[in-house]
């Protein structure tokens, strides 16, 4: 027995060791997603420098003399590595100290886990310091033939980035199909590391996917997932991140004023936690609303903004692609020297970096700006490039635009022999482009007529043929139809009659339906049938008589029927809206116009003096206004309506049974939606505790007490 307890103590000792040990990985994770820089200064501070062997022997004992184990030094190492290659992190020269630490790597990589992890730094590093994004697909896609289907943490993380970084190559070179199945593995992945962060950001990513694709009503949906799970997150780049996303999407929804709010809240985000890429990113999004709405002074000023900050920061590609959109907004702000000058510069950054894609669009601007300037020789040159480097990546449509610029600037330049070779490039070139769009036929004009005569002939000996039967066949035909016709009329009068005795059993079960079982009053479902209705609701009421929940007890179900009744027309009648029974001594308030909370306290307190049942009872109120949130766009369901009325009537219960009182929430414009979802009793309450609700009361507000979700003291969803 003794033996089997200290074997179980053991095990649940070890087991404590591993959900330790997979929590600080998931948490280094998440810090590394949120904060590279803080990150890298945490990494750098853990190592004593220089670290340098030439085999494995040499590394295990660096990892002694440092305090670590083997398999803790190498660990410490791929992270040290993975974060060189971040942008932002402030480090000089930090692609080749990346490279250092691979190398080193490299010399004790004997597992497919340690070579896996290799080839994913190996790709990063070339999609980051080359952009020849092919190859770097080709490294990702080696990491994951290492590696197979594992239940390890430390596996399910490094396929989980792999994932990611493959689908966000793949959306980068246009290849759409193989990015969604990458990014939804990764978000697959997210889900079962059950980390909210870790899925939050692959909700995200979705989000970013499917806007691109201009699929925006799926970016939504994956953006406002995030969204909820960001809010119980202390994570400010994320939800700098996620503001960055939601103003692209207004901004392609064209949604001017969201899109600018959303842009300028993402780059005050991005500022306080000091990630300049991204702040660059913010100015550009800023600068294309304004671009779009032809302010193009204003996308100016923010794009050469975005410049200040990526020459700050070394990078070229987005420097390149600033030059390339400032060029774009002087060349429609019509100063096409400034836009040459720097679509020029653009062009010799994007050759420095062989970004090729980026290239061809860049040149064509250069020959339509060149065009607006009757430089037909620049025209002609840089159509040329334009058209080679299009043919090589196979883009047809780009092709054909570099043909259109090259024929007129040969045209002009005097050299029709060419000009009419390129025309007639530009011809086959559109037939192409025609034949592409249309499918391949078999059909020659000469056939097709062939096929249309043999079809007239053939009608013409079908139409004689049913000739020579229709005089045999006639008065047979009419007798069959009206027999057909004899039985399908009593048929439908049967079933007209059938039918109309179920509408009417439906109707009335309808009603039933709608009505409080024993009184046969209008109750619950009647009323969420009334909220379901286009009729506008403008306030809605729950009101709980101190002394009426066992008056069916007290009175007898005869007299209690009639009081109740008499009292539900009072109110109905007196408040200008509709009465439902919930149960005893609760009545639910649907009200076609918004009363002031202690007018309307007083008006119910006068009805109910009114009747001899109710008169000196106290009773308690929770009223709301509808919608109860400010965004129309948000729909909130009835039942939620009344779970709320339901909490303010408890809520006003805990302040005493000695006077009337009533309680009543307003949502301020920037709750979130999540206030309202399951379970309601506790993010309800967390929303007035964060200031996100604001609750009035004729008492001392502060004295209530709200009833608590059963489930708290297990769990927090949030």
């Amino acid at each position: 027995m003794r033996v089997f307890l200290y074997s179980l103590l053991l095990f649940f000792c070890c087991a404590t060791s591993v959900n330790a040990a997979f929590s600080q990985l998931i948490s280094k994770e998440v810090k590394f997603k949120e904060s590279a820089p803080e990150f890298y200064q945490d990494a750098i501070a853990s190592l004593s420098f220089p670290i340098e062997f030439a085999s494995e022997v040499e590394f295990n004992h660096l990892a002694d003399t440092q305090g670590f184990s083997s398999q803790e030094l190498e660990q410490q190492l791929q992270w040290l590595a993975r974060v060189y290659l971040e942008p932002g992190i402030g480090v000089d020269d930090a692609m080749e100290k990346a490279q250092q630490v691979m190398t080193q790597l490299e010399i004790i990589a004997d597992t497919p886990y340690d070579r896996a992890y290799l080839l994913m730094l190996q790709g990063r590093k070339t999609g980051r310091d080359k952009q020849d994004y092919q190859l770097a697909i080709t490294y990702y896609q080696q990491a994951l033939a290492q590696l197979k289907a594992s239940e390890d943490l430390p596996t399910q993380l490094l396929l989980h980035n792999i994932h990611y970084q493959l689908g966000d190559l793949y959306r980068i070179t246009l290849q759409k199909n193989a990015a969604l199945t990458h990014l939804n593995q990764y978000r697959e992945l997210a889900y079962q590391l059950r980390d909210d962060y870790l899925i939050a950001k692959a909700e995200s990513t979705l989000g970013h996917y499917y806007s691109g694709d201009e699929q925006f009503a799926k970016a939504l949906q994956h953006y406002t997932e995030a969204i909820r799970l960001a809010e119980g997150l202390d994570k400010p780049f994320l939800n700098a991140i996620l503001s960055l996303r939601l103003a692209r999407v207004y901004r392609d929804l064209k949604s001017w004023d969201e899109a600018l709010t959303y842009a300028h809240k993402a780059a005050d985000g991005f500022t306080k936690v000091g990630k300049d890429n991204y702040l660059s990113s913010a100015m550009t999004v800023i600068a294309m609303v304004y671009g779009e709405q032809e302010r193009w002074n204003q996308a100016i000023d923010y794009y050469l903004n975005a410049q200040q900050i990526d020459v700050r920061r070394g990078n070229l590609t987005a420097q390149a692609l600033n030059l390339h959109n400032l060029g774009e907004a002087y060349f429609n702000n019509k100063e096409p020297k400034r836009a040459l000058t720097n679509l020029i510069k653009a062009n010799g950054l994007f050759l420095q970096k062989k970004s090729k894609h980026y290239l061809i669009y860049n040149d064509l601007l250069i020959a339509q700006v060149a065009s607006q300037l009757g430089d037909w020789s620049m025209v002609n040159a840089y159509a040329a490039k334009a058209f080679v480097l299009a043919r090589e990546k196979k883009l047809p449509e780009q092709m054909f635009e570099a043909l259109q610029y090259k024929t007129r600037a040969l045209k002009e330049l005097g050299d029709i022999d060419k000009a009419l070779a390129a025309l007639e490039q530009l011809i086959a070139l559109s037939q192409d482009l025609e034949h592409e769009s249309q499918k391949p036929s078999d059909y020659s004009p000469s056939v097709l007529a062939e096929q249309q005569l043999k079809l007239q002939l053939s009608q013409l000996q079908a139409s004689n043929k049913t000739q020579e039967k229709q005089a045999h066949q006639f008065r047979l035909a009419a007798s069959i139809i009206f027999i057909v016709s004899m039985l399908l009329a009593l048929a439908g009068i049967n079933q007209w009659r059938g039918k109309s005795k179920l509408k009417r059993q439906l109707a009335s079960l309808k009603q039933k339906v709608n009505q409080e079982p024993i009184t046969q009053l209008p109750g619950y479902h009647g009323f969420i049938a009334r909220m379901r209705q286009k009729n506008e609701i403008a306030q809605l009421a729950l009101l709980s008589l101190d002394d009426g929940h066992t008056l069916d007890l007290n009175l007898g179900n005869d007299t209690y029927l009639e009081a109740t009744a008499r009292l539900m027309d009072t109110l109905s009648r007196g408040l200008a809206g509709e009465a439902y029974l919930i149960r005893p001594g609760l009545i639910l308030l649907t009200l076609n116009e918004v009363n002031a909370h202690q007018a309307l306290q007083e008006r119910i307190r006068s009805l109910l003096d009114d009747q001899p049942q109710s008169q000196g009872t106290h009773f308690k109120l929770g009223c709301i206004k509808v919608p109860l949130l400010g965004n129309p766009d948000i729909k909130v369901t009835p039942d939620t309506y009344f779970n709320v009325l339901q909490m303010l009537v408890a809520g006003a219960m805990s302040l005493g049974t000695q006077k009337d009182c009533y309680v009543s929430i307003t949502p301020l414009n920037f709750a979130p939606a999540a206030i309202l979802s399951n379970p309601l009793y506790l993010h309800l309450e967390k929303g007035i505790s964060r200031g996100l609700v604001k609750v009035e009361c004729n008492e001392n507000k502060a004295l209530i007490q709200w009833p608590k979700w059963q489930g708290a003291n297990d769990a927090d969803p949030t």
